[in-house]
């Protein structure tokens, strides 16, 4: 980790941060405590400072030069205003006379509040778990009167990559999702009782085979799901969410097709009549009981459809999932593919409460070819916050490193959920800050990279399961003139790369590495870049090379990479 210690050091009014003490208050796990040490730790790593970490009931209050994390009973009536109206675990920084107050409306709010000052007004960046950095600021640009606040729209915010389950760098980008993770003093995450989803065999005690769906209008099956319901709601007495959600299905998938259901599903046109009549009746019976607890459903493959009369309870979350769609244009541009979509989040953002949305971010055919979606993400989490979208689930290579761009999507991901309201341009500045410095001096080429990989994805559409010549519209092109020309630029990366930052160009580089050796195999080249490959596989520990498949060990290097 490289540091830049030329920043100036003082505030609004000359005051040295070097002076100040950090006083965090009385918290029920260590979530204050952990953010006021890392305060202290990258202050200190900054300034070349030593500053002072203490417990409030350990300050005596002899100083003015203090910053408050947390709520203490040295909040003054301007702090308190500022918190009031919070939500979402929303956060306040407050400057009242020479005191700093980072705080918000509960422990993970100071938390946020924390990293947020970091990286506003220190200069930090947090692009990755190993990847950190300083950025030089003339000195710290805190208004003396500041008294900024903010409530996330986006209550539930989790990128499903591999890198984010560090919850050190979860915390420090706000995300928040609970599954596969665990708090550990690192603020509140959204976690659920029982199975993240596709629940319902378990709950049902039915066959977990795809489209294999229990009967809906089953008394037994209701009854044996609601015991399981509760009894899940007492074993996790934190959680928010319970999920009762269908079996997982292929895109032919029917659900039950008993007389009973199949009456209620014509009745409201879609077979998401006969699940959200059995979701709806589970939350009314449970409300009373489990105050605060949300019941979640998916609205995924043939339950997509938003019903005709039913709408869900207050209680009920519905989780509109994304499978179908192209993702190499966003949800608002003319693509075929992404209208049917986008109808079906308009019908459901009018009659849903709590919409949460499950999208893809990777192809989970081949996790290490390029998947060029940069170009979209930024449209499509936009589109699901102006349709009252309260939690996203960013699914994207939750099983291994990444070997493509899996630590840039997440960051992005991260910054645009906590922000939807951000420009177009201070995403883009915030894309180009993360390039330069986690790919270093050569960045501008990966620029050109990702810039010209999103062009030749935006001539066709790309699923999730697509090969490499779709995803780059190679269809009647010259390939190994595209591929070259893509190789070159990461060529150039790496030559221009320093020793910071080599390992994160290389790696990003193996996805064009795999890709030629997918759409040019040459019996006499390939297998020695094969073997090349697999060892950069291995020194970078990517472990999955496709969703639930592993790399093998001892492969024959002289057998096509589309046959492993």
């Amino acid at each position: 980790m490289k540091l830049d210690k030329s920043n100036g050091p003082c505030f609004f009014d000359g005051r040295d941060i070097r002076e100040y003490k950090i006083v965090y208050g009385r918290c029920v796990e260590e979530t204050l405590s952990n953010s006021a040490d890392d305060l202290s730790f990258y202050i200190n790593k900054a300034f070349d400072a030593d500053i002072q970490v203490l417990q409030v009931d350990d300050y005596s209050g002899d100083s003015s030069s203090v910053i408050f994390v947390g709520h203490t009973s040295y909040d003054t009536e301007k702090v308190r205003t500022a918190c009031a109206g919070l939500c979402n675990n929303g956060l306040a920084i407050v400057c009242d006379g020479d005191v700093i107050f980072l705080t918000g409306q509960n422990e993970t709010g100071a938390m946020y509040a924390v990293y947020t000052f970091l990286e506003d007004y220190i200069g930090w960046r947090f692009y990755s778990s190993k990847c950190e950095r300083l950025v030089k600021m003339d000195r710290i640009p805190l208004p003396e009167d500041a008294c900024i606040t903010y409530s996330p729209k986006i209550m539930s915010r989790d990128t499903f990559w591999f890198n984010t389950f560090d919850m050190r760098l979860a915390a420090k980008l706000k995300i928040n999702g609970g599954f596969k993770r665990t708090s550990k003093g690192r603020g509140e995450l959204v976690t659920y009782a029982g199975g993240f989803v596709h629940t319902l065999p378990d709950l049902a005690g039915t066959p977990r085979e795809p489209n294999a769906q229990p009967c809906l209008t089953d008394p037994e099956v209701y009854d044996k799901v609601l015991k399981k319901v509760r009894k899940y709601l007492d074993d996790n007495k934190n959680a928010r969410i319970v999920s009762v959600s269908q079996n997982d299905s292929y895109a032919d998938g029917l659900g039950c097709q008993c007389e009973k259901c199949r009456a209620i599903d014509e009745k409201e046109g879609t077979p998401m009549g006969s699940l959200l009549t059995f979701v709806n009746r589970i939350a009314e019976d449970i409300k009373d009981d489990y105050p605060g607890v949300y019941v979640d459903t998916l609205a995924y493959r043939y339950t997509r459809k938003a019903p005709k009369t039913l709408k869900p309870r207050d209680n009920v979350i519905i989780r509109l999932c994304s499978i179908e769609c192209c993702f190499s244009h966003n949800l608002e541009a003319d693509c075929p593919q992404n209208i049917e979509f986008r109808k079906d989040i308009e019908e459901w953002s009018k009659i849903c409460k709590n919409l949460f949305i499950w999208d893809y971010t990777t192809d989970f055919l081949f996790y290490l070819i390029p998947f060029p979606n940069l170009g979209v993400l930024y449209d499509n989490v936009r589109f699901f916050a102006a349709h009252n979208a309260i939690g996203l689930f960013e699914q994207g290579n939750g099983q291994s490193v990444s070997g493509e761009f899996g630590e840039l999507r997440a960051y992005l991901l991260a910054k645009i959920m906590w922000d939807p309201d951000m420009s177009r341009e201070r995403f883009e500045e915030i894309a180009d800050d993360f390039l330069e410095g986690y790919y270093g001096p050569g960045w501008r080429f990966v620029k050109e990279y990702i810039a010209n990989t999103s062009a030749l994805a935006a001539e066709s559409h790309m699923g999730i399961y697509d090969r490499v010549e779709n995803n780059l519209s190679l269809g009647g092109k010259d390939i190994a003139k595209a591929v070259e020309e893509l190789e070159d630029l990461f060529g150039k990366a790496i030559e221009a790369s320093d020793e910071e930052h080599f390992a994160n160009v290389e790696k990003s580089s193996l996805q064009i590495r795999y890709a030629k050796l997918l759409l040019l195999w040459d019996e006499k080249t390939s297998p020695k870049e094969l073997g090349e490959l697999y060892g950069l596989m291995k020194k970078y520990n990517i472990t999955h090379f496709r969703e639930g498949v592993r790399l093998p060990e001892n492969p024959d290097f002289t057998k096509p990479l589309s046959t492993w």
